[in-house]
């Protein structure tokens, strides 16, 4: 049986460079060679023990590019794939992308196929995954970020703001540059700021789209409660012992009566919500569901071609999302990046298994791309 390496979770914060098996072709699926997989914050997540799998080990990584190498007998769909094509899916597992090859069952816009089954968290999943075929306006640097442009445009296009509403992003990672961004140039807002503690990440903000990014001191003196009309939070697991440092009830502040507040971050540990606040404001609380009996992965495979076009087009500056290029070989550092994500001032980091003799370096540090080696791949 063909082996291959894949870089295993054994338990939070434990990670050993495996030989595994390397996946079967599904009989109506594709199987891929990796070429790029951006790291997310769900990754870390579940590093860090926050989130969990129902086991051990996985394979952590979802933020994947691959390249077919491999059709089933019975794959079918509306859009021509052949061998070599690239292919980004949203969904399908959290695991399986930080190794050589994954398979893959897509579901692609135009057709309604499922196979539902009940997750041991608490929603039903799919065994299906929505993809698309990466068009060749985008290199395969910029096309590894498709896939969290998916997820964050599920959230606005489920609970958009309205036209001339006051917008605050709480949180500047990637998934806030990138809501940000949609929500500026697409929305039609009165205006967007946003808070972060990291002030290196609230340049990246206002570079990016933020009329002004607040330190979250800055946000509590200088702009009056109730000001904001809807907020969206992008935050990561938060541990406030001082519930007046909290950001998500600093936030709820700052929120109109009846305003919205959109959830984005998954935690499988308790979150704070101030609950006083939520019944005095009547703040509706919303987000879009992981549940596919509300929200379909054919549904998903629409976003997920919107998403390809707004990296295309520059409405998502895909160039300026990425930071850091880590070649999967180099399974000393990627464990540091890892280990070291949350403190860190960068934005994506790309982990690239595609061979050397394929990539060019690039100068360190250039432009918004920030610090790190860029690596700028041989066009197809």
């Amino acid at each position: 049986m063909p082996t291959m390496k894949a870089l295993q979770l054994l338990a939070p914060r434990k990670t050993v460079l495996a030989e595994v098996p390397v996946p079967r072709t599904p009989s109506d699926g594709l199987l891929m060679k990796t070429r790029c997989v951006s790291i997310c914050s769900t990754d870390i997540s579940f590093y860090e023990g926050h989130l969990y799998p129902s086991e051990y080990p996985v394979v952590l990584g979802h933020e994947y590019l691959g390249e077919v190498v491999d059709i089933g007998p019975r794959f079918s769909g509306p859009v021509d794939i052949a061998v070599g094509d690239r292919i980004v899916y949203w969904g399908q597992t959290d695991f399986g992308g930080f190794a050589e090859y994954r398979s893959l069952r897509p579901v692609f816009s135009g057709e309604d196929k499922q196979d539902i089954f009940w997750a041991d968290r608490d929603f039903f999943d799919d065994h299906r995954a929505a993809a698309v075929k990466v068009p060749d306006t985008l290199g395969d640097l910029e096309a590894s970020f498709i896939e969290p442009t998916t997820g964050a445009l599920r959230s606005v296009l489920t609970h958009p703001p309205r036209i001339g509403d006051r917008v605050l992003v709480l949180g500047t990672g990637p998934i806030g540059i990138i809501v940000g961004s949609v929500i500026k140039r697409l929305f039609a807002p009165h205006s967007v700021v946003s808070v972060d503690a990291n002030p290196r990440r609230n340049t990246h903000a206002e570079e990016h789209f933020s009329e002004r990014a607040y330190l979250p001191d800055e946000l509590k003196r200088d702009v009056a409660d109730n000001t904001f009309d809807y907020v969206f939070d992008a935050l990561p697991t938060v541990k406030a012992a001082d519930r007046e440092q909290d950001p998500r009830r600093l936030a709820m502040l700052k929120l109109k009566p009846r305003g919205r507040y959109i959830l984005y971050g998954a935690s499988q540990e308790m979150q704070q919500f101030d609950t006083w606040l939520m019944l005095a404001k009547g703040i509706d609380i919303s987000s879009a569901p992981f549940d596919v009996t509300s929200f379909p992965m054919h549904r998903t495979a629409n976003v997920i071609v919107a998403a390809a076009h707004m990296l295309s087009t520059g409405i998502v500056n895909a160039k300026g999302l990425l930071s850091t290029v880590c070649p999967f070989d180099d399974y000393d550092r990627l464990v540091d990046i890892l280990a070291d994500y949350r403190t860190t001032t960068d934005l994506k980091t790309i982990v690239d298994f595609r061979p050397r003799t394929a990539r060019i370096p690039l100068q360190a540090g250039t432009g918004r791309a920030g610090a790190g080696v860029l690596e700028q791949e041989v066009r197809r």
